[in-house]
């Protein structure tokens, strides 16, 4: 019984080590896809209501397992000109890096994205946006951290013993590509829709480091979209939906939270956030948050509702996400007006 307990690991470890490199490699994700709109489609790029956009993203999941899955996501936008028709030009930065396991498979990856946001009509209250995301994947593991069948002696594991494994490299950079399309409605700061389509890694990167050109990043498609409605003065209601497939795997995601406006008037703007969301047959979630002027923060915990809860013990992982945007003082042509105070 003991020789079974020792050995399991080692079996369990080199599986693992084998499934990366025999399947298609799948993306992140977060359980907050929708406060990480540029993982999601590039077409929502300086789509906001605003100059700039600053978005952090943090998960930490599988508490319970001996390394914990780490990752974060940042990224930057800006509107580059509004045209007189009210089209918009912009760009911007993703960045996230993603560490698991324990051979510390680490994804470090860098994109540019663009857009270009038609107006479609006068008053600038429906948009159609396309957007290209330009980028580099990096991928690396450190296999000394491994433990391999070669080295059990028979009797127990010994560190000393060569593991007789060769990698062609533990580390490459590939490039990557996606575009997507977007539409908006904006009635006013509480009323929107917004809905779209991407397309990611459309170059379908080779990803492995035996040499092997049929273990790739498979084309990931993604449809999403967002509502959100005012209900009452304080109250406004925001369901939200995601549906992705990349290669064989699925991915459906569906809620929404309300937000409930503590202060609508005066020096500071502030309202709450507390939702519900779900993914189909894997997981459920809690979100709350909080508005403060044109910064919003969120956290959310999810509990494992699949097959491996044996192994997580229903545990998921936390996630924090924070956005901050900013928007340029419009210069107004009005001549200064002399106080009466002082005539």
């Amino acid at each position: 019984m003991k020789l079974r307990k020792k050995f399991t690991p080692l079996i369990l470890k080199c599986f693992l080590l084998l499934l990366c490199q025999c399947s298609a490699a799948q993306d992140i994700h977060f359980s907050q896809f929708n406060f990480s709109p540029l993982n999601q489609n590039p077409a929502y790029t300086n789509l906001f209501d605003g100059d700039y956009r600053f978005i952090g993203n943090y998960k930490n999941q599988w508490p319970t397992v001996p390394v914990r899955y780490n990752t974060v996501s940042l990224s930057a936008e800006m509107n580059f000109v509004t045209l007189k028709n009210n089209d918009k030009v912009g760009g911007g930065f993703l960045f996230y890096f993603d560490k698991e396991g324990d051979s510390r498979f680490t994804s470090f990856n860098t994109d540019l994205s663009f857009s270009y946001i038609k107006s479609l009509d006068k008053n600038a209250h429906h948009f159609l946006s396309y957007g290209l995301q330009l980028g580099l994947i990096n991928c690396s593991f450190d296999y000394t951290q491994l433990n391999f069948d070669n080295q059990w002696n028979g009797d127990v594991y010994d560190p000393n013993i060569h593991n007789n494994e060769s990698f062609a490299r533990t580390r490459f950079t590939v490039f990557d590509f996606g575009t997507g399309l977007a539409y908006r409605y904006q009635k006013d700061e509480r009323t929107n829709f917004t809905i779209g389509f991407g397309a990611m890694h459309l170059n379908t990167p080779k990803e492995s480091f035996f040499g092997d050109n049929s273990v790739v990043l498979s084309p990931r498609f993604t449809a999403n979209t967002r509502i959100q409605m005012q209900i009452t003065k304080r109250i406004d209601i925001v369901p939200e939906l995601m549906y992705q497939q990349q290669q064989t795997k699925h991915e459906f995601d569906l809620g929404g939270h309300i937000k409930y406006h503590l202060a609508l008037k005066g020096e500071h703007l502030v309202a709450l956030n507390l939702g519900a969301y779900g993914r189909l047959a894997d997981a459920g979630w809690l979100m709350a948050g909080i508005d403060y002027d044109n910064l919003q923060a969120n956290l959310s915990y999810d509990m494992n509702l699949s097959g491996l809860n044996a192994a997580s013990r229903y545990n998921g992982g936390f996630e924090i996400s924070v956005i901050y945007i900013l928007a340029k003082v419009k210069k107004t042509n009005k001549p200064a007006r002399v106080c009466p105070a002082f005539l």
